[in-house]
């Protein structure tokens, strides 16, 4: 495969407006100063992927206004996603320790040896970190054995949900309560939002469809009312994921904050819709946000 040149930031420019994007909003100076200083060329015109194109490959009815203003939406969204995961990491945490503190048969050493026994090289990796870290080495000096206690503060969350799936595996009355399994999907949105990425394209593509959705999904999405359709998409099913369990888990305080947070992301998308005329997939996923952000209210 060819590489592809770099342009320059004039020619970057030309190549939006030989797509069919128009410049009705800014001037020249005001898009190389978008370019040069707010944001990047690939990440800016990834958002172009919403918008439906004609025989001749031109995008319709897309102004290079509606890609900045999915960029900043895409942010305050992003933000949301990270808070809320965090949110559900620190409440299963919670519930994982507390169930521990009360089992007669946990010491808080063995889900620890367990967890090297079933992943050796996840857990010689985060030991060897750990032993690196600069914030936590007065924890490190003071252990070498490691409890679950110390695991909970050093662990990502990828590398909790394997452990929290563990725990539950022994115990079936735990499972209810933290959602172990479900935990994968809220990891996939977590990382996504921590590293940055374009979250809001690819959303009811070809290649985003699920054949087979979680069956517990599927219930969430009938609990919230969700169209049973927009379950069988990665992004929709696993955002069905995070307000539902943050709903169930988290205090009744934490909830209407995020609820209240989600209202001004609701406000950012519909204040220029007339951009999104032409892009039904756009207008799909935001009709989609008002039934996740409507059930962290409900009674």
């Amino acid at each position: 495969m060819d590489k592809k040149p770099k342009l320059s930031i004039n020619n970057l420019i030309k190549h939006l407006s030989d797509k069919g994007i128009s410049f009705k909003y800014h001037s020249k100076e005001e898009i190389i100063d978008v370019l040069e200083n707010k944001t990047y060329y690939y990440k800016l015109s990834s958002y172009r992927k919403n918008f439906p194109k004609t025989p001749d490959k031109k995008y319709i009815n897309l102004d290079f206004k509606a890609l900045v203003d999915l960029a900043s939406i895409d942010t305050y969204f992003r933000e949301i996603i990270l808070d809320m995961s965090l949110d559900i990491e620190h409440m299963v945490k919670t519930k994982v320790m507390t169930d521990i503190t009360y089992n007669d048969n946990e010491d808080g050493y063995h889900i620890v040896n367990d967890f090297k026994y079933h992943y050796p090289q996840k857990y010689n990796k985060m030991y060897q970190q750990f032993s690196y870290t600069e914030y936590k080495k007065d924890m490190f000096e003071k252990r070498q054995v490691l409890p679950i206690w110390v695991l909970m503060e050093i662990t990502d969350f990828g590398t909790f949900t394997m452990i929290s799936e563990l725990y539950a595996n022994t115990n079936s009355d735990i499972q209810k309560i933290i959602f172990s399994k479900q935990l994968k999907y809220i990891k996939n949105l977590r990382n996504a939002s921590a590293h940055n990425n374009v979250f809001i394209i690819n959303l009811f593509d070809r290649n985003s469809h699920i054949k087979h959705p979680d069956s517990q999904t599927k219930s969430y999405a009938q609990v919230m009312k969700i169209p049973k359709g927009l379950v069988y998409y990665y992004k929709t099913h696993d955002l069905i994921n995070l307000f539902y369990l943050h709903k169930k888990l988290c205090s009744k305080e934490l909830n209407k904050r995020r609820y209240n947070e989600c209202l001004v992301l609701l406000n950012r998308m519909k204040k220029e819709d007339y951009l999104y005329s032409s892009a039904p997939k756009l207008q799909k996923f935001f009709r989609f946000m008002t039934f996740c952000v409507d059930f962290l209210d409900s009674k």
